[in-house]
C-alpha cells in the first residue's frame, strides 16, 4: 500500500497538516482514499501527530506546499544534472539566509539558452524537514521521497515553471490526489529533498545486512570444508564418512536443494564453487569476495573486551565499528586483527554517554 502525505496547510509555529492519499492495489484514481493528516508543533520544536497513521504502508512520499519552498534561477555552462546538484551549494553561498548547510537542496531543469543550462534551484529549511521525516518515521511511514505537488503540476503545464508557480495552488482534493498519484508513478520524482544527510537509507541498510549474512555463511562453509580436508588426513575412513554426513546437513541448510548426501565430496565441492562463482558475478553490487579473508581473520581471534557492532565491506577491505571499555581494549582488538597479516588503522575513537569507547577501524589485506 502506497501513501502520499500532502501538507496542503503548514504553519511552522502552530503545525497544520493536510491529507494522506492512500493508493491500494494499482494506480487507478478510482482507488485513491483520502484521510485527514494533522500534527502540532510542541514548544521544544518537536512534531506530534494528532492521530495514528494508517497501518500497512509499504511506500510513502511527503509533499511540501510551495509556501515551504525557496527558489533561485541559475545558469550553468554544463548540462549534467548530477554535476549541477553537486555544485549548487557553492553557487548558492551568500544567496540563502540560512546558508547552503541549513537547507535541503535540489535542482529542476527548466531549459537551455545560449548554450547554458537553466535550472530552478529549490530549497527548504533542513531542520523543519528533518522534524517532519522523524515524525512520520516514528509513526511507521518514513517517506522515501520528499517532493512537491505544486512543482509537479507546474512541470505539466504549457506555461513556464516560474509563471505556473505564481498561480494559486490547486485546492481541490480530487485534483491534488490525482497529482499525487501521478507523482508516485513517475520513474523519478519531480524533485527529492532526501539527499545528503537526509538520504533515505532503509533500503541500503537492509541490503547491507543481507550481504553481511551471506558472507558469514559462505565463510562458515569454507571453514567446514577446510576442517573436512584436515580431519581426513588423520582419522580413519569411518570418521571421515560421519564428518561428510554432517557437512551435507550444513550445506543443505545454506544451499537448499544442493545437499551432498549420496554424492562424493568432490561433487559437493564443485557445487559450492559454482555458488561462489555466482557471488563473484555480482561483486559490483556486494563489494567483492576479497572481504572473505578479512572475515576469516575476524573469526580467528577472540576479542578481549571490545564488541564489534557493525562491519562494512568493500573491495579494498572493510570498516569495523564497535565499542570497548577502555582505549587499551581498542588496542588489543587492533593488534589481534593485525596478527593475521592485515593492515589495521584506528580511524576514530570517542567516548559515548554510556562511558564506553566507540571506535572505527579500517582493515585491509
Amino acid at each position: 500500500m502506497k501513501a502520499f502525505f500532502d501538507l496542503r496547510h503548514f504553519d511552522t509555529k502552530a503545525g497544520g497538516g493536510g491529507a494522506v492519499y492512500i493508493l491500494d492495489g494499482g494506480r487507478s484514481e478510482g482507488r485513491i482514499q483520502s484521510i485527514p493528516f494533522k500534527f502540532k508543533i510542541l514548544e521544544d520544536g518537536r512534531l506530534e501527530l494528532e492521530a495514528p497513521l494508517p497501518q500497512g504502508i509499504s511506500e510513502s512520499c511527503l509533499g511540501l506546499p510551495v509556501s515551504m519552498l525557496g527558489f533561485r534561477m541559475l545558469e550553468f555552462p554544463f548540462s549534467d544534472i548530477e554535476k549541477i546538484r553537486q555544485t549548487l551549494p557553492f553557487e548558492l553561498e551568500g544567496l540563502i539566509l540560512q546558508g547552503p548547510d541549513g537547507v535541503a537542496l535540489d535542482a529542476l531543469p527548466v531549459g537551455e539558452e545560449g548554450g547554458a543550462r537553466k535550472v530552478l534551484a529549490v530549497y527548504t529549511d533542513k531542520g523543519t524537514l528533518k522534524g517532519l521525516i522523524e515524525s512520520l518515521k516514528a509513526g511507521g511511514a518514513e517517506p522515501a521521497v520528499v517532493t512537491s505537488i505544486e512543482l509537479a503540476r507546474a512541470t505539466e503545464g504549457g506555461a513556464g515553471i516560474a509563471e505556473a508557480l505564481m498561480e494559486p495552488p490547486a485546492d481541490d482534493e480530487g485534483e491534488r490526489a490525482a497529482l499525487a498519484d501521478r507523482e508516485l508513478g513517475r520513474p523519478k520524482p519531480t524533485i527529492n529533498f532526501r539527499t545528503g544527510d537526509l538520504e533515505f537509507t532503509k533500503t541500503k541498510e537492509e541490503f547491507s545486512r543481507r550481504v553481511r549474512t551471506s558472507f558469514v555463511l559462505a565463510a562458515l562453509v569454507l571453514l567446514i570444508f577446510s576442517a573436512k580436508s584436515a580431519v581426513g588426513l588423520y582419522f580413519i575412513h569411518r570418521d571421515a564418512v560421519r564428518l561428510e554426513e554432517r557437512m551435507g546437513r550444513s550445506l543443505s541448510k545454506l544451499l537448499p536443494g544442493q545437499g551432498i548426501q549420496g554424492r562424493n565430496a568432490q561433487v559437493a565441492l564443485m557445487e559450492l564453487e559454482g555458488s561462489l562463482a555466482q557471488l563473484r558475478k555480482e561483486k559490483s553490487q556486494i563489494g567483492g569476495l576479497p572481504a572473505l579473508e578479512e572475515l576469516k581473520e575476524l573469526t580467528a581471534h577472540s576479542a578481549r573486551g571490545a564488541v564489534i557492532k557493525e562491519i562494512s565491506m568493500n573491495p579494498g577491505g572493510m570498516i569495523i565499528k564497535g565499542e570497548a571499555p577502555t582505549l587499551g581494549d581498542v588496542d588489543v582488538e587492533k593488534n589481534a586483527l593485525a596478527r593475521g597479516g592485515a593492515h589495521v588503522t584506528v580511524l576514530e575513537t570517542k567516548n559515548s554517554p554510556d562511558n564506553v569507547v566507540l571506535f572505527t577501524m579500517s582493515v585491509k589485506s
